[in-house]
């Protein structure tokens, strides 16, 4: 089986399953008790995260084994005209959950569709010429709308979300579970010491976690051991550039080109140019942990290393020798 099938038949199926975010599962708790002792679906749900890989998905799933209610999925970018949400809706049973991924990315057409849906529980359909719009009955059904970019969706969608969970990073300890949890899965055992390190390297997002988890079992039965000890571990990382706070390649070499730069700033287009990938990749994917780690600093003149930077650059320059 591939690794990402194993991925999918651990994840957590209900809310006892769920490591970490305690605060998010009781609300949840919470609000999924009373709408099942009302018999009605669960309020429209926004998700919302500070980069991805915290569980916004399977949430979604927990959410609906809790409700006992059927889900399906789409991504916003598939959502470009209202003829594309009538499409999904009218599939819709009764007290179904709609998780649209990448909520963000809607497009306008469909936008103003949802306002519709969500304050009239009807679709609007215009009939040309022949008269006033056919409005369609939309059955009782619960919207899970989940991004990494809330600002970028209009208050009067958010304002209809009922509900709202925001996803923090992961502890140290809360990684660590979620690696043990799939050993079994894997048939394999990793050194206590060896989750505590892939968790310290993890950026606090569990998908990374698991991302290190993948490559330290591929070293252990390459090598053909039934424990992953700290030498296959430290192996893996230096196999994926990962360095010893779990930074890649691509963040090393964004703190190059602003240390090269150093004291003027830099932009975002200057570097997504230099890196040959997209604005949005550089400000969303590869920025946010270098900023939160203290790397450095986004002003506006634009980006800027900090002493904490070049030191990292210094002993991440020492430990590649």
């Amino acid at each position: 089986m591939r690794s990402g099938a194993w991925l999918t038949c651990c994840r957590p199926q209900n809310l006892d399953d769920l490591i970490g975010q305690d605060n998010l599962k009781q609300k949840a708790r919470i609000a999924i008790g009373a709408a099942l002792q009302r018999g009605e679906p669960l309020p429209h749900c926004l998700l919302t995260s500070s980069g991805g890989g915290l569980g916004k998905t399977t949430f979604a799933t927990v959410l609906s084994n809790e409700m006992y209610s059927p889900l399906i999925s789409t991504t916003g970018q598939c959502l470009v005209s209202a003829t594309d949400l009538r499409n999904i809706l009218i599939r819709l049973k009764h007290n179904s959950m709609l998780l649209v991924d990448e909520f963000h990315g809607i497009g306008r057409g469909a936008a103003e569709e949802f306002l519709l849906v969500l304050e009239e529980g009807v679709l609007n359909v215009n009939l040309g010429s022949r008269g006033a719009p056919l409005r369609i009955p939309v059955p009782p059904f619960t919207l899970i709308a989940a991004t990494t970019q809330p600002s970028a969706i209009s208050a009067p969608l958010t304002q209809r979300m009922g509900l709202h969970f925001h996803f923090d990073f992961y502890s140290v300890n809360d990684l660590k579970r979620i690696v043990q949890g799939i050993e079994a899965a894997w048939g394999i055992e990793f050194d206590e010491a060896v989750r505590e390190a892939i968790a310290r390297r993890s950026l606090g997002v569990p998908r990374i976690a698991l991302r290190h988890a993948e490559r330290v079992r591929d070293v252990a039965q390459a090598r053909g051991l039934t424990t992953a000890t700290l030498p296959e571990f430290e192996f893996a990382m230096r196999l994926d550039g990962i360095d010893h706070v779990g930074l890649r390649p691509d963040h090393r070499h964004v703190l190059r080109l602003l240390a090269n730069a150093d004291p003027r700033p830099v932009s975002a287009r200057s570097l997504a140019l230099a890196l040959g990938v997209e604005i949005p990749t550089v400000s969303q994917v590869i920025e946010p942990p270098l900023v939160r780690l203290g790397l450095m600093i986004i002003g506006s003149g634009g980006r800027r290393i900090t002493e904490v930077g070049l030191q990292h650059l210094e002993q991440a320059k020492r430990e590649a020798k």
